[in-house]
């Protein structure tokens, strides 16, 4: 099937704009180096030679969980690894394993979106053969768990989340979205197995892509298809986990009386469940909650996305 190039590059372009017009380096916080040894790599898949960065700590130990962190689209796994801060290197130097940066195809992921106009998904690449590719490659070169593999994504990457979570139940321990909810049934392409995940979301009610309240993902003037609300999208996840009760609802701590925005915590638990996760910020952006690289407005204060993510995947049972 032919890419419609002019269009995509637009959608593209468009992307790539926004993110230069609001990220900003924000240089207050003296921010730590990370320690390990990164590498570039290549996979053969399908056909397609498929590239990622692959950062390991110093003195790691076999058996070592393994995380991926997906960009958005317009974006790259270099790029994902700055505008988290180096933050998942910093803390795997502290926690012991492996990080994996991917490089999407065209900058774009396959993700579960019926209506996404993105190269990745109408091309239909096979990501998750590339990503299965990837962990055969960890589980040789630095023996991770299998049982402890997590995904983390942003926008494009974190609807990619959703389909590994979807499609891949027992290849993830757990995932986390950013900047994304889970499409509605006519705008899915993709073919849920129904398995309990435990999953985090964090969206902004600002956000100006993905609606916090459902609705049509917009980038630019291009839909990619309807989405649920990030209430609605979290009750799917818990729904699918057993969890059928209200969420404990928590506002966390204000850090800076200047800052707009602030952070509601809603958590789907019960004995014996995977847990669900849903971080609403209040006056949030398209952005990852981030201590050293601000994006500038829509930015909060209250939440630093990776070690929370860190500290919510490192809680998650072991799938069998």
């Amino acid at each position: 099937m032919r890419v419609p190039s002019m269009k995509l590059r637009t959608i593209s372009a468009a992307l790539v704009a926004l993110l230069a017009a609001v990220f900003a380096f924000d240089a207050a916080d003296a921010q730590p180096r990370p320690r390990g040894m990164l590498k570039r790599d290549s996979l053969p898949v399908k056909g397609m030679q498929r590239t990622f960065l692959t950062y390991t700590p110093r003195s790691l130990k076999p058996g070592a969980p393994l995380l991926f962190v997906f960009h958005g689209s317009g974006g790259d796994g270099a790029g994902m690894r700055e505008i988290t801060g180096f933050e998942f290197d910093l803390i795997a130097d502290a926690q012991g394993f492996v990080v994996v940066y991917p490089d999407g195809f065209q900058t774009t992921w396959n993700d579960c979106r019926k209506g996404s106009p993105q190269p990745a998904r109408v091309m239909n690449i096979d990501d998750e053969s590339f990503i299965e590719a990837m962990i055969a490659k960890q589980a040789t070169d630095h023996m991770i768990d299998r049982k402890r593999v997590f995904a983390a994504g942003w926008s494009n990457g974190g609807q990619l989340a959703y389909r590994l979570a979807m499609e891949r139940p027992q290849q993830f321990a757990a995932v986390a979205s950013i900047s994304a909810s889970v499409p509605t049934p006519p705008n899915l392409a993709c073919t849920p197995t129904n398995a309990p995940m435990p999953v985090m979301i964090i969206n902004g009610t600002a956000d100006p892509i993905n609606p916090f309240n459902g609705g049509n993902v917009m980038l630019g003037f291009t839909s990619l298809g309807p989405v649920y609300s990030a209430d609605a999208t979290a009750q799917y996840w818990a729904k699918l986990n057993g969890v059928t009760g209200e969420p404990t609802v928590t506002r966390l701590p204000h850090k800076v009386q200047s800052d707009p925005t602030w952070v509601e915590q809603k958590s789907y638990s019960a004995p014996g469940k995977p847990s669900v996760v849903l971080y609403a910020v209040h006056g949030g952006g398209h952005i990852v909650p981030q201590r050293y690289f601000q994006f500038g407005e829509g930015q909060t204060q209250d939440l630093d996305a990776p070690p929370v993510i860190w500290e919510f995947f490192s809680k998650a049972a072991s799938r069998p």
